[in-house]
Formats: structure tokens, C-alpha cells, sequence
């Protein structure tokens, strides 16, 4: 003899088996799943995610941004500064950099914020500073300074804009041919300082002067 109440039953099973079967699976799978495969990230995995990207990619060289580089020499203006990048230099060397003339003790500017790589004496350059950018791989390179700034040392952290020297003649710079010779590489190994891919300073300084 069959029971009324097995249809009923079947009724409600078959009910709560439809029901379930209607509910989204984004709904049923849980807010903290990560999977890249089936693409369920929470958005906080994907904030954190993102950061990661961020902060392990390595950023462009300053020396490559559009705006113009501010002129390392206190005073001077864009429309005062000249191209010599290409002109020839003695032993048959290319110049690859910009000389900006001045008084003897101008302040000389640091025209980024980053760190003094070295600080150098040299038969050529004379007094000269390697400053890296802190976007680790740009470097600007000033000589024939009269004189550091007081205090200045190596691994020394300077903002855009601090003095961190003042114009002279040292080096092979012809006696009162007071002058900064200034130049910007962008190196391959951050470790060799001194060796990069050099880039004209005359258009980064004044990039609407030609």
C-alpha cells in the first residue's frame, strides 16, 4: 500500500534539487578564491595582484620624460644654452655634453633627486660629481667644478634644485674659461658608473630650442 506522503516528498526533493540548480556558480564559489585558470579574483587579490606589478617593473629613465631637465647652473637660462654635444675635443673625442658658462662660484644645482655616486679628481675633468638619478639607471655627470658644496660625500641623498657644487676651470679647462661641463648616460650596469649610453643634454634642458 503506498503512503500519500512518499509524493509529496518527491515533490519537495525535486523542488530543492531545481532550486539549487538555479543558483549562479559565481555565486556559490567563496569572495576569497584565487585561481588565474578559472579567473575568480577577489578584489583584494587583485589590488594586491597589481602592486606586485607595480613595484617589481622596472621605471623608464627620468632622463626620457617629457618635461624639460632643470639647468644645473643657478641663474642660467634655456635660451642662454648652446649645442656642443657633437663638437670635437682634444685625442679626438666627441664632446657629448653641454658646457654652460658662468662666473667662478655659481652654485652648480643637482637636477634630480637621487644620490652622489662619486666624487672625482681628474686630469681632464677636474673636480667632477656623479650624481644618480633614483630611478637607478640615469646618471648625470658635472666637472670642472671650482669647489663641492660644504659637507658634500658620497652616498649622500640631494633633491632637485640643492647646490651641490659651484662652477670653476679645474681639469683641462682653459685658465678662466669658468664653465660646467655637464652630461647625462643612461647606464647598462648601475654597479660602472662612469660607462652608459650617452644622450645630449642640450635637448633634455631645452627640448623647444632647436
Amino acid at each position: 500500500m503506498n503512503s500519500p506522503i512518499l509524493p509529496a516528498v518527491r515533490t519537495v526533493a525535486t523542488a530543492l534539487v531545481l532550486a539549487a540548480a538555479a543558483i549562479p556558480a559565481r555565486a556559490q564559489a567563496p569572495s576569497s578564491l584565487l585561481s588565474t585558470g578559472a579567473g575568480l579574483v577577489s578584489p583584494r587579490a587583485r589590488t594586491l595582484e597589481t602592486g606586485l606589478v607595480r613595484r617589481n617593473a622596472r621605471p623608464a629613465p627620468r632622463a626620457a620624460a617629457d618635461a624639460p631637465m632643470m639647468v644645473p647652473v643657478e641663474g642660467v637660462r634655456r635660451e642662454q644654452l648652446h649645442d656642443t654635444y657633437t663638437q670635437s675635443r682634444s685625442q679626438g673625442r666627441t664632446h657629448h655634453a653641454i658646457d654652460i658658462h658662468a662666473p667662478r662660484g655659481t652654485p652648480v644645482l643637482a637636477v634630480a633627486e637621487g644620490t652622489i655616486r662619486k666624487l672625482h679628481l681628474s686630469s681632464l675633468g677636474g673636480i667632477t660629481i656623479y650624481l644618480m638619478d633614483d630611478d637607478g639607471r640615469t646618471r648625470y655627470y658635472y666637472a670642472h667644478l671650482d669647489s663641492y658644496a660644504e659637507g658634500l660625500h658620497e652616498g649622500q641623498r640631494v633633491q632637485a634644485g640643492e647646490v651641490i657644487g659651484y662652477v670653476g676651470d679645474t681639469g683641462n679647462a682653459q685658465p678662466g674659461d669658468c664653465h660646467l661641463h655637464f652630461s647625462v648616460a643612461i647606464l647598462r650596469d648601475p654597479s660602472r658608473w662612469w660607462d652608459g649610453e650617452n644622450l645630449n643634454p642640450y635637448d633634455l634642458l631645452n627640448p623647444s630650442g632647436r
